[in-house]
């Protein structure tokens, strides 16, 4: 297998993601009221912890569980936690320090960068990698006879010996050789440029993320600085740095490889997804923060900016909703055929004596007086998901159950995203069964999510959009909920 030189950008609206698209538009129109604020600032802090701890994560530099991660984001970097925490002796907790901390001086820097709205170049990028590899001394290289020895690594250089990996089943991976390094990096940095005010920011992330890995300029820190790179596309959009965490690691190295085969959109969603999470909350946390700064601010000039905000949000409130309405008729639709394709066969197959089987439907719009159904199950979902389910403003539900032998529900539920009225919706699916009690009646339990994700929408994107990204959303959900149905059976 020959190294196969990097290609350009792919073609404009190859790759669309509608819903960042939207996202960022929205917190766009917020962010400058935010940053400013203490709380914001800490909320950024803490991202470029995560980034800095993660990233080592990945690379398989030290390896722990999430929750000393979360301590370590909480309380800040310190060797004392991994030691204690890890179990690890002082020296290994000092070195982890030290490497997680560089990642951290990158990743601040990567911040004060953009504000210099300086061009992409190979000597920044060199930069990168010097200092990411500043406490680390020696790295792995193979010989032109294939043999895998050790050698000082060089900062800040260009690789001199090849580094191709050698995969778990034998075949060995080729980047690009030392001496073509040079030219694809020019190549690189030239690509990009040129795309640079034309591609969305996800696409320029995931590009660049890949063609860079792809050639693997240096002996050893590619991953890191690839990460860095992807992030300070994100960063020049006025978005977030890129954060991978261990969970998503499976997922990201699939990724990789399907762009290695010339498919660059599970990168692209993977990055977007990403940067759609650290979006939604950021804008969480703006809820927040408007809301205790208006809390003792009873003076005429704010009482003016509230009455002009609350007019805005009421006009996106009332757009979203609108949208909501629309999404609930598509799940009623869908749901109403269902049913009336189950229910002569279910009824064909009731046993004698046995209350006839069937599927019925009922739901709640905002305004009615059963919308306040389900609040305990969606705030569980809502946990799973790791989001705020807000109850207070929007909210409506459908519901299809399957009556045999018992009861079992599945449910599609609309409502609120994160505090306040924030032009976000959210949706949520989840399937139970009604078990009787002893006392009379029946309970809800087995409570399980019948999406592998949250889906949510808002008021900057069109209605075509989101109808496209739900129906395909609603297809997935249908075909959990069926599958945990006939387990149930």
């Amino acid at each position: 297998m020959n190294y196969q030189i990097i290609q350009p950008f792919p073609e404009l609206n190859a790759f669309e993601f509608p819903e960042l698209r939207a996202l960022s538009s929205v917190w766009q129109e917020r962010k400058m009221a935010l940053e400013e604020d203490g709380a914001y600032k800490e909320f950024i802090k803490k991202l470029q912890r995560e980034w800095a701890i993660e990233t080592g994560i990945i690379e398989r530099l030290y390896s722990w569980d999430r929750g000393v991660t979360e301590v370590l984001i909480e309380q800040g970097i310190e060797s004392s936690i991994i030691a204690h925490r890890v179990g690890v002796t002082q020296r290994d907790a000092d070195h982890i320090k030290s490497l997680i901390n560089d990642h951290l001086g990158i990743v601040e820097g990567l911040f004060g960068y953009i504000k210099g709205e300086e061009p992409l170049t190979e000597h920044f990028i060199r930069g990168l990698q010097a200092q990411f590899t500043a406490h680390q001394e020696y790295t792995e290289a193979v010989t032109v006879t294939g043999e895998v020895i050790l050698v000082t690594l060089k900062k800040g250089e260009y690789k001199s010996l090849p580094n191709n990996p050698r995969r778990p089943d034998g075949e060995v991976h080729i980047y690009c050789p030392p001496e073509r390094t040079k030219e694809e990096m020019e190549a690189l940095i030239r690509m990009y440029r040129e795309a640079d005010a034309t591609h969305s920011p996800e696409v320029k992330s995931a590009w660049l993320h890949h063609r860079f890995t792809q050639i693997h300029p240096f002996q050893d820190g590619n991953g890191r600085v690839a990460r860095a790179l992807a992030s300070l596309v994100f960063l020049r959009e006025g978005l977030f740095p890129l954060v991978l965490r261990e969970s998503d690691r499976v997922q990201y190295i699939s990724a990789l490889e399907a762009a290695d085969a010339g498919d660059l959109g599970p990168t692209i969603t993977l990055f977007a997804r990403r940067q759609r999470d650290a979006i939604l909350k950021a804008l969480g946390l703006e809820q927040q923060v408007q809301q205790s700064k208006y809390s003792d601010q009873i003076v005429e000039s704010a009482l003016k900016l509230l009455r002009s905000r609350y007019s805005q949000e009421q006009q996106k409130a009332s757009v979203v909703y609108q949208f909501a309405d629309a999404l609930l008729d598509r799940v009623n639709l869908d749901f109403d055929k269902l049913a009336s394709s189950l229910n002569p066969q279910l009824r064909n197959l009731t046993p004698p004596g046995k209350n006839s089987y069937q599927v019925r439907l009922n739901s709640a719009n905002e305004a009615s007086n059963k919308s306040h159904y389900f609040q305990r199950q969606i705030i569980d979902i809502a946990r799973q998901h790791d989001y705020i389910a807000n109850l207070e403003r929007y909210r409506s539900w459908i519901r299809i159950t399957f009556a045999t032998e018992q009861d079992f529900d599945y449910v599609i539920s609309i409502h609120g995203y994160g505090p306040g009225d924030s032009g976000i919706l959210a949706i949520s699916a989840f399937t139970y069964i009604k078990a009787p009690r002893e006392e009379g009646g029946t309970e809800p339990v087995a409570l399980r999510p019948a999406a592998t994700e949250l889906f949510q929408f808002n008021y900057a994107e069109s209605l075509e959009t989101i109808q496209k990204r739900f129906g395909e959303w609603l297809d997935a959900s249908m075909a959990i909920a069926l599958a945990e149905w006939k387990r149930t059976l």
